[in-house]
């Protein structure tokens, strides 16, 4: 067993120099327009340490990747198709690293054809790319024994083209499923867990991926965030539903345990879980980062954040450490003297934001710009200082700090 181990390895890599090189020929003899670093790191994506890899994926890995240099043509075929029909190099990356199998793919034969489905139903050729960069096994899949069935009977149940079209876009997936026999399957369970008949359709139509769930699984998730609270007619219960799903057990566990070791007593992690379950689906090194950033930088008590946890649904990134960088380049240069509630500018809408405390000072604040981008980072964040106060807790409970 361990020598048959070994020598797969010694497949994979063989097989990774060879696709190596079949990367390199479409960048520099094809006419790709992808940047010859862009174009070997779509092998890169592939490249992974080979040591350490379970048995199961090594095997899976070297049967993926069996392209040899006699299918050259076939491959720059392939990435010119992309690039023709509008797919970016950081889509064709993406989608050569989810299914490596397609650079020996027919272009006329097995691409096109499906790709010209997803147009004819009423997909432009942008929204064709995301879908298909999301899900890329669609172009793997059967357009008369599959797709197009499923297409049919999705728009019957859903009563329309473009409801139809509007769930793929939320979940492809739903395009391999046999929506027919699933929907049947759907509607019942979700009956028996409570939800209104008046409900059903447009809670498979807002959350379609419940129509690729086990029907069994279905019914114990719903039971139980039923006994965890939850109004299954809330908006809240479907965020909840289709995740639970598909999350372990153990891995919900391993979230659960992350939040108590931060801090959350069970029923503020409860809380945080009924008013916005989607922050119990971050990876534990996500929940720790932005936690921290609270509570380390911004001095915000535990207890706050779970009475508001739609902050913990801000992205530290794109949001957090800019809006809190521009601020507090503001406040140091003294160029605002009073600013609002951390709060009211956390939650304000991104345009609102960037007329108010960009745009307006950006001519006599040069650095507004780096601030925004996230380019700068500080110790601490003391614009907001001035609104920590300490509040007194119920009897038998420590003081802790309060954003005003």
């Amino acid at each position: 067993m361990l020598q048959s181990l070994y020598k797969c390895q010694r497949n994979l890599c063989t097989k990774i120099r060879k696709t190596s090189f079949l990367v390199q020929f479409v960048s520099t003899s094809c006419g790709s327009n992808i940047p010859t670093d862009e174009s070997k790191s779509l092998i890169n994506l592939r490249h992974r340490k080979v040591h350490g890899l379970s048995r199961r994926t090594i095997i899976s890995e070297a049967k993926v990747l069996k392209l040899e240099t006699d299918t050259c043509s076939k491959v720059s075929a392939v990435v010119e198709f992309f690039q023709n029909h509008g797919f970016s190099a950081t889509q064709v990356k993406k989608i050569i690293r989810q299914r490596p199998k397609l650079l020996a793919s027919k272009v006329d034969k097995t691409l096109k054809p499906k790709l010209d489905f997803l147009l004819s139903i009423g997909f432009s050729e942008d929204e064709c790319s995301k879908i298909i960069c999301r899900k890329p096994h669609i172009l793997a899949r059967s357009l008369r024994k599959q797709l197009a069935p499923s297409f049919d009977s999705l728009k019957t149940f859903m009563g329309s083209r473009v409801r139809a079209l509007a769930a793929i876009k939320r979940f492809p997936q739903i395009l391999f499923s046999n929506v027919s026999h699933s929907w049947k399957q759907t509607v019942q369970v979700l009956g028996q867990i409570g939800i209104p008949d008046s409900q059903v359709s447009e809670f498979i139509f807002m959350s379609p991926s419940c129509l690729t769930i086990n029907p069994r699984k279905m019914r114990e998730v719903g039971l139980k965030l039923k006994e965890m609270g939850f109004d299954v007619t809330s908006p809240a219960f479907r965020a909840a539903f289709s995740p639970m799903c598909v999350l372990s057990h153990s891995n919900l566990e391993r979230k659960l345990e992350t939040y108590r070791r931060l801090g959350f007593s069970d029923s503020e992690i409860l809380n945080i879980f009924r008013s916005q379950p989607t922050c119990m689906f971050y990876t534990e090194e996500n929940i720790r980062a932005i936690v921290a950033f609270y509570v380390d930088r911004l001095h915000f008590s535990l207890s706050i954040l779970s009475k508001r946890p739609h902050f913990l649904l801000f992205s530290l990134e794109r949001r957090l450490i800019p809006r809190c960088s521009v601020m507090q380049v503001l406040w140091s240069r003294g160029t605002v003297s009073k600013v609002g509630k951390l709060c009211s500018i956390l939650s304000a809408s991104g345009k609102d934001f960037l007329q108010k405390y960009v745009t307006k000072y950006e001519a006599e604040v040069p650095e507004l710009q780096a601030a925004y981008r996230g380019e700068l980072m500080f110790n601490e964040y003391s614009f907001h200082l001035r609104e920590i106060c300490q509040i007194s807790m119920s009897k038998g409970s420590s003081s802790k700090t309060k954003v005003a």
